[in-house]
């Protein structure tokens, strides 16, 4: 087995073709939600993000180098076997890396820019935040070669995952076998990501493998009738590409500046999003505990005096565009 630490530069070339092949290929009820300025913002965020981050990422590769002297065990990085099992460590370190993504406002702040887009192709998944390198979320995987996977082959397995990733997006390919939909990612599984429907909010963030969310209970299937509720649950002001990547960092310099104190100022930063000392706004878990408490049309109270049960009507929930885990407006 050949090593290619290459791998996600050299299929560069081929994800255009399939981004805009793709493209023509759509529905017609599919290609008129790929306006001009949604399908532009894509390409420049796609195309700036590899451009910046490209010279990046030999600082991994070092940290990882280093780390790698100090492994625990020493064994064959060629082997079929040291592929695989590298592949799984990845995968769950994926998938704990993409949750915390979801439940933390700093890493949400850039993770954010992959979900802007209203529409769900190939073209949106090429939007990747300009500055989530930062974060140092990279080091979630430093367990890997701590183990004793080279970072070379660590690399190769990340290029591969992201490949994967960039192939599930698209409603182009409905549901997939039961057996390979039982066990991993599929288009189908991560519609639901991207949904914006508020009980559809952090599910599925899996990377190659769906099952990490089956055993953490994030896993949401994806209803027969298609997902049409695409990206953030706010919609960005002049979504351009320098507000897609900067507003929500504008975001929380402004609730830092009002939040009144030290325990406050942390939650604005590395709380769950939406997360408000005043109840301003609300997470993705306050939103599904009203849409699990509106969308009852009937509960039964039962009197404690008489013992009568009594029908009690409580209206639906409105529509989820009317929430946001980010700003309640």
């Amino acid at each position: 087995m050949q090593i290619n630490t290459n791998l996600f530069a050299q299929a560069t070339p081929a994800i255009l073709l399939l981004s805009f092949g793709e493209l023509l290929l759509m529905s017609h009820d599919m290609r008129k939600k790929e306006d001009k300025r949604n399908i532009l913002n894509s390409v420049i965020i796609g195309v700036v993000f590899l451009v910046l981050t490209f010279p990046l990422k030999t600082v991994p590769f070092i940290i990882f180098s280093w780390i790698h002297q100090y492994r625990l065990f020493d064994f064959e990085q060629t082997t079929w076997l040291a592929l695989i099992l590298c592949l799984i460590a990845n995968d769950v370190s994926g998938y704990w890396i993409h949750r915390l993504q979801h439940v933390s406002r700093f890493f949400w702040a850039s993770h954010r820019v992959h979900h802007s887009s209203e529409t769900y192709s190939y073209l949106s998944a090429v939007r990747e935040s300009w500055v989530g390198f930062y974060t140092g979320a990279f080091l979630i995987w430093s367990w890997i070669p701590l183990v004793g996977f080279s970072p070379e082959l660590l690399l190769y397995v990340k290029s591969i995952s992201a490949l994967y990733q960039y192939a599930l997006h698209t409603e182009m390919i409905g549901k997939l076998p039961k057996w390979f939909e039982f066990v991993f990612n599929t288009p189908s599984h991560h519609r639901v990501h991207h949904s914006s429907e508020v009980k559809d909010l952090d599910m599925n963030c899996g990377n190659i493998l769906i099952i990490w969310d089956k055993i953490f209970g994030t896993f949401r299937e994806e209803p027969e009738t298609r997902i049409h509720q695409y990206g953030l649950t706010t919609k960005i002001p002049n979504p351009n590409p320098v507000n897609i990547n900067f507003s929500e960092f504008g975001g929380i310099i402004k609730d830092l500046k009002r939040s009144p104190s030290l325990r406050h100022k942390f939650m604005y930063i590395f709380g769950p999003p939406g997360w408000s000392h005043d109840g301003r706004t609300k997470t993705a878990k306050q939103l599904r505990d009203e849409l699990a408490f509106h969308s009852t049309p009937e509960s039964e109270i039962t009197s404690a005096s008489s013992g009568v049960t009594i029908l009690e009507f409580r209206p639906a929930i409105p529509h989820p565009s009317e929430f946001s885990r980010e700003k309640l407006i």
